[in-house]
């Protein structure tokens, strides 16, 4: 015997701010599929319908209602964090490197360099030491070009 599927009923507050999500352009392209999945729902449609027009699997159509009946809206729209290693160069340490490349060179040397930054890093206590390649995309990050004479970063 088949198991009868529970039916999405929103409220109106849950309809106002799923239509509010759709119609401004300012949300993550996740979430608008995600509301418009829920607006979908609520109109009676099922997982092959959302698989045709929004190309919503079954597995994240079974999960986005599941959310939304035991956790709620905000539950259902939003990712949950995700698991990992944290990042390794944090913005405090982007901080300090922008600030090194915007500092004066050291004695005897006309620029700084990616070893220089890094050396300057390790000696001002930093407590793990980068490769130079970190140091290259954080300061491609924040516009830096060490090769001008103004240091690179703009302002």
């Amino acid at each position: 015997m088949a198991r009868i599927s529970k039916v999405i009923n929103l409220s109106e507050s849950d309809r106002l701010e799923l239509l509010r999500i759709t119609k401004s352009g300012t949300h993550k392209s996740r979430k608008v599929t995600r509301a418009l999945a829920l607006l979908s729902m609520a109109d009676g449609n099922g997982p092959l319908v959302l698989e045709q027009s929004l190309g919503l699997n079954r597995n994240a159509y079974y999960t986005l209602k599941r959310r939304y009946l035991s956790e709620g809206l905000s539950a259902a729209l939003d990712d949950l964090p995700r698991s990992g290693r944290p990042p390794k160069i944090t913005e405090h340490i982007e901080a300090k490197i922008t600030s090194i490349a915007c500092s004066d060179a050291p004695a005897g040397s006309s620029k700084w360099t990616l070893s220089l930054i890094n050396d300057k890093l390790v000696e001002l206590g930093c407590e793990h030491s980068l490769s130079d390649e970190s140091i290259r995309l954080v300061l491609k990050k924040v516009n830096s070009n060490l090769g001008r004479n103004d240091n690179g970063v703009l302002v």
